[in-house]
Parts: structure tokens; sequence; C-alpha cells
């Protein structure tokens, strides 16, 4: 793991933007996949590896190289910091918005995400993207005691207890150590009042098996009463449906293939699999 303590980033503001954007922006045609293919394409040009999350993680020793890098380009303009968010250190990273556009890219080191930032760790989606593998980014939201994010990535890809057993080092506790550096960035980025320790991450060195088991255990009972238990597997996913990240036309079973999509498929993202691994359906 990269356990490198994180500096702040704070370079010169050339134009500062408010979170919802300026007036005329507007929304990607694309979702925004086509943007942040532009941005990973100038990071690994300039020799900087970087993975999609719902930030763009770089290592946290070329943050401020690829935070240059975005600054050299015409498309964006660096932002104001957020405002401070409790468990998070965003407002002390770089925050680029695309111009003339309602999309952000926000830069995060290695060291916040609890991963090592190299392509080993990488899977590519069909438009080359790159993502964190499924294990190594299980195993980032597991040692950071991400509850809410690991809930969702259990849920959403349907994980099973074998999987956890097979794919992860469940021996143990979460990364207190990790915890612990990053309360001391938060304190060290905020003022400190009564109330600024709610923005701390939380330090109890959980046993990993015990969050493991309790968020797959529990898949069952988060399906809300709208939806048919008896067809789904956990709230995103029905039963007998395969890996997500396959295209629709590797898939054995689709929920969506009675619903009439606006848009064009190939617009959509997933990540790309070992084909001989699917059987052909």
């Amino acid at each position: 793991m990269d356990d490198n303590t994180s500096t702040p980033v704070t370079p010169h503001i050339a134009s500062a933007s408010i979170w919802e954007g300026n007036l005329g922006d507007i929304y990607p045609p694309d979702g925004g996949s086509q943007q942040a293919k532009d941005v990973i394409n100038a990071l690994e040009s300039a020799g900087i590896p970087c993975c999609l999350d719902w930030t763009i993680c770089v290592p946290t020793e070329q943050l401020s190289a690829a935070s240059s890098v975005l600054q050299s380009q015409s498309t964006h303009e660096l932002c104001a910091p957020r405002n401070p968010y409790p468990e998070r250190l965003f407002h002390t990273f770089p925050l680029f918005k695309l111009k003339g556009s309602v999309a952000w890219i926000q830069l995060v080191p290695s060291s916040d995400c609890h991963f090592e930032c190299t392509p080993s760790n990488f899977e590519r989606s069909h438009k080359g993207l790159p993502y964190a593998r499924l294990d190594i980014f299980a195993q980032s939201l597991l040692d950071t005691y991400d509850w809410v994010d690991l809930v969702d990535l259990v849920d959403g890809m349907d994980l099973s207890p074998e999987w956890g057993i097979e794919n992860l080092q469940l021996d143990g506790t979460v990364d207190v150590a990790w915890a612990e550096r990053k309360n001391e960035a938060i304190r060290a980025s905020v003022p400190l009042t009564d109330s600024s320790c709610l923005l701390e991450v939380n330090t109890t060195p959980w046993g990993r098996r015990e969050i493991w088991e309790r968020i797959v255990g529990g898949k069952q009972s988060r399906i809300g009463p709208e939806i048919p238990k008896e067809f789904w597997a956990t709230r995103f996913r029905p039963k007998g449906d395969q890996d997500p990240r396959l295209p629709r036309e590797k898939r054995a079973f689709d929920p969506l293939k009675d619903v009439e999509c606006s848009g064009d498929p190939s617009n959509y993202d997933v990540v790309v699999v070992n084909w001989g691994q699917v059987a052909e359906t």
C-alpha cells in the first residue's frame, strides 16, 4: 500500500468558478467520459499513471506534476478549493473545471486512496479508461473503513463472502495508522473549533473480517420494499445477472432489455474482462 503522507497542493488559481458552474455552461453529452479520457491521455503522456473512481487518482509524489499538466491545457481552469467535507481532504487537492461545461476534475493522491497507483493495479474499460481493479478498490475501501462506499460496491457487484476470502486480506484490522495520519492532515487544513473534530475519520481498530461479513451478509436486508426480493440479489442487481462490467451483449441476463434507452449505446462505459472466462450467450 502507498503510505506516503500527502502534501496539500495550493497552486496559483488562474480562475475560480462556483461549484454549480457558470452561465452558459453545458453538460457533457456523453456523461463526461470523453473529457475524462482526454485528461487521462494528457496525464499518461506526461508519464503519470492514473485511474478513476469518483476522482482521478495519481501517485502521491506526482500530484503537483499532474496539476501542472492540467494547468498547461487551455481546456481546463483551476478552481477555488471545495469546502471541507467530513472524512475527506478534497479541499486540499487540485480541482479543475472543464471550460464551458458543467464538469470538474478532482485530482487525489494515491496515499489518500490507500492503494498504489500503478498500471498493474488497473483494469481498462472498453473506452480505454483506467479503473482500479476490483480487488484493489475493495481492499482500499475496507482498509480505510469507508463503509458507505464499500456497501455500494458490494451491492453493485453482488460480491459474495467467498469472493472476499479469495481476493481480500481479511485478517487483522483496518489501517488505524492511515486514519491517524489523515486526521492530522485534516486538522492542519481547517481552523480548529469545537466542531472541527466532526470532519475526522474513525480510528477504531475494526476487524476486517467482521466488517466484510456484516456488509456482505446484509445485502438482502438493504433491498427496499419497492423491489421484490425473490427477483433481486441486491438493491442494484437482479438474480441471474452477470458481471455488470460486461457489455450487454455479453451478459446472460439483461434487466434493461425491455427498457428503451435514449442516446448512443456506445456512450456506456464498461470494464474489459477476460472474454475467455465468459460463456457465450
